[in-house]
């Protein structure tokens, strides 16, 4: 059997054409905190825990500082009273007189010894304070000839001796002289702030 068969062309299935309407949903306003979580009261504290926080690191900051600054300040290297501080040392005049043995053992008590004058700065210092002989840490050896305190040698520095008898060194207004090594006269104690 045969049935009608019924024949579309392609011009009249181009004329189904469907149409859909399409509803679009207006967009959330976008704003600046959207990438914030907000949890209603709790942003609030937030906030505030983070400026507390933020608030005591500071002060624990500064107060770390102040602490180092003031332990610095305590272990700051003075020189003891009644000494002068120049440079990296302390110098004390004394005022009482003994020989340059006496000497050297009242700057050993102090953990000090006789002036030595290590360099031109400090013999200019030295030049230009005026005072009466003082014992500093020169004397001259049979064998090495004039030597410091400190057992370094004396450079292009002339020592003034009237007599081979002369084996301490005395510093009187910037220039070196020889002395008997028993005469009492005042002397210059050194230690170094190091």
């Amino acid at each position: 059997m045969e049935g009608n068969k019924t024949e579309t062309s392609g011009a009249e299935r181009s004329e189904e054409i469907i149409y859909t309407s399409v509803k679009f949903s207006q967009p959330p306003p976008i704003h600046a905190n959207d990438g914030l979580k907000h949890k209603g009261p709790c942003s609030q504290s937030s906030l505030v825990c983070r400026l507390t926080v933020g608030v005591l690191s500071v002060l624990l900051l500064v107060q770390g500082v102040m602490l180092v600054v003031l332990h610095m300040s305590d272990s700051c290297l003075r020189c003891p009273e009644l000494w002068v501080g120049y440079g990296d040392s302390c110098y004390f005049f004394s005022k009482e007189r003994k020989d340059w043995n006496s000497s050297q053992e009242s700057c050993a008590a102090e953990s000090a010894h006789l002036l030595v004058i290590s360099n031109t700065q400090e013999m200019n210092l030295f030049k230009r304070i005026p005072r009466e002989q003082s014992w500093i840490g020169l004397r001259n050896t049979t064998h090495s000839g004039w030597v410091w305190a400190d057992s370094s040698g004396l450079s292009e520095i002339k020592v003034i001796s009237n007599s081979p008898v002369q084996h301490c060194g005395v510093l009187m207004n910037g220039v070196f002289q020889a002395s008997s090594c028993s005469v009492s006269m005042q002397w210059i104690c050194e230690k170094s702030l190091k």
